[in-house]
């Protein structure tokens, strides 16, 4: 398969020279190096400009509501553990609506990948502040400064108990895609958080400027939390994985190897009943 392979008839809609398109390349070149059963991987997306990714890759995928697709992700890989199971979703859609989701499903170092573009402000409904937006940064709905301080991605995963938790910037596709491949593989909790300032509502600097912040992780710590989470509070922007850990996720304590879609649990008399029983 090739990258046109995986791309649908619909074309990617954002602003001309939104780092998302490269986002979006990344993505492309992880799963084509991977080299899935198009059968055995669901893309989960949210709701915002990263939620349209769902309709431009030609595999299974979701478009659910706004903060909710890490439950819907987490039901897939509760129903069939054996699934690979990828969420994209935003800033705005994970930390604010869907915050506390994050948090625990974080905790519970469920084997999902969670990659997050990470736009500084809500970019579909026309540049509000975001939950991720600097401090005193001008938007539409903070016009004398964004009042609050910003939450920080990365510190946030991994005190919520994520097993990797990584960062690249958007303009590095190779360097992205080297890391999203190493997060599906991880086995448990992974959150990739893509540096993608908004072009058009991120008016706090250009994207030249931002990269000179931008600076590469020592990655000889990854198994030092503490270590990890003070790169995470550095006012440049650390690139790399800032921590991984082996740890058994909570499927594998659940399910115990056992897949309940080719269970007796999913047998079609026993469904037609529950679903009769709800109607």
């Amino acid at each position: 398969m090739s990258i046109k392979g995986l791309q649908t008839e619909i074309k990617p809609q954002w602003c001309p020279g939104c780092t998302y398109f490269a986002d979006l390349q990344a993505i492309y070149k992880t799963f084509l190096d991977l080299g899935f059963d198009e059968t055995n991987l669901v893309l989960v997306g949210g709701i915002g400009c990263t939620g349209r990714i769902t309709s431009y890759v030609d595999l299974y995928t979701i478009h659910t509501l706004h903060g909710r697709p890490l439950p819907v992700a987490l039901g897939f890989k509760l129903a069939n553990p054996k699934m690979n199971v990828v969420v994209v979703s935003g800033d705005g859609d994970l930390l604010s609506i869907g915050g506390t989701n994050f948090i625990h499903t974080a905790r519970k170092n469920i084997d999902l990948t969670v990659i997050m573009f990470d736009n500084f402000v809500y970019g579909l409904t026309k540049g509000q502040v975001s939950p991720t937006s600097p401090h005193n940064l001008v938007t539409s709905t903070t016009p004398y400064g964004n009042l609050d301080e910003p939450v920080n991605p990365i510190s946030l995963a991994l005190i919520s108990g994520a097993t990797f938790v990584a960062q690249t910037f958007a303009l590095d596709i190779n360097h992205t895609f080297q890391v999203i491949k190493e997060a599906i593989n991880h086995k448990g909790f992974s959150f990739v958080n893509i540096l993608s300032p908004c072009i058009t509502y991120y008016r706090s600097e250009d994207v030249k400027t931002f990269r000179n912040k931008i600076k590469q992780l020592n990655e000889q710590y990854l198994t030092d939390l503490a270590k990890a989470v003070y790169n995470s509070t550095s006012y440049e922007y650390y690139v790399g994985v800032f921590y991984k850990v082996e740890k058994p996720s909570f499927e594998s304590y659940l399910l115990k190897d056992i897949v309940p879609l080719k269970s007796e649990l999913y047998q079609k008399e026993k469904i037609k009943k529950l679903l009769k029983n709800y109607s």
